[in-house]
């Protein structure tokens, strides 16, 4: 597979990436999760992403966008399921709007992108936003493997945390659906590091407030709607 070929691929990833993990509540979102998942089945990067792949398939099929938004609601969303952070600075910090969201805005004002603040509410650092922007910087262009604010947003921010992330999501007791994403995601990330060449960061121990808010239920809190694009170009 040649340089533009691949990049195009991985702007397919982060940006079904980025809409899994942002709230789905539109015909458009489900219809461009499924494309994205039926295109990307066709050439899966190894066995174990080609079953969980096969199972997210059967389970579209099975059980539809009403399926798909319930389980994203459940995992996400709902204050009675167990809490899972969504940005940099809360693995990393224990908080929201740390230094991974400084050093997150820091990265994008490098960028020709643009949080969208209509349409996107949350921080820099929340993990769909990443997603999203290294998507864009992607679809900038094609012909680099090594594109500098890819390879700094990578390293810098999300490899800080992903890992632990991919954990949570996997391990969640309503994860279905997610868990085959989980697994797919843990894959992908392990392509990237690769071709990025950049290392996994040595494990650290979590933060006892940390482990003792985990276990807590999530309180509720009103979600913006948000579009599938996130980012908008200046």
């Amino acid at each position: 597979m040649n340089t533009v070929a691949l990049n195009k691929v991985r702007a397919i990833y982060y940006g079904l990436f980025s809409s899994l993990f942002s709230y789905i509540n539109s015909e458009k979102d489900f219809n461009n999760i499924k494309q994205s998942i039926e295109l990307l089945s066709q050439a899966p990067i190894d066995e174990n992403s080609k079953t969980s792949f096969d199972e997210l398939t059967s389970f579209l099929n099975e059980k539809g966008m009403d399926g798909l938004v319930d389980e994203n609601n459940q995992i996400f969303y709902s204050p009675s399921t167990t809490f899972i952070p969504v940005t940099a600075s809360f693995y990393n910090e224990d908080r929201d709007d740390g230094q991974k969201r400084v050093e997150m805005t820091n990265i994008v004002l490098k960028s020709i992108y643009r949080r969208d603040n209509t349409n996107f509410k949350e921080a820099e650092d929340h993990v769909c936003f990443i997603f999203n922007f290294i998507q864009k910087l992607l679809e900038q262009d094609y012909s680099k493997i090594d594109n500098k604010l890819v390879v700094e947003t990578f390293s810098v921010v999300l490899n800080s945390f992903i890992d632990s992330f991919i954990q949570d999501v996997y391990n969640h007791e309503d994860s279905h659906f997610y868990k085959n994403i989980a697994v797919i995601l843990k894959v992908f990330v392990e392509l990237e590091r690769t071709l990025l060449n950049i290392k996994k960061p040595i494990e650290h121990k979590v933060r006892k407030q940390y482990e003792i808010f985990h276990k807590k239920r999530k309180s509720f809190t009103k979600r913006a709607k948000r579009n599938f694009d996130e980012i908008s170009s200046l």
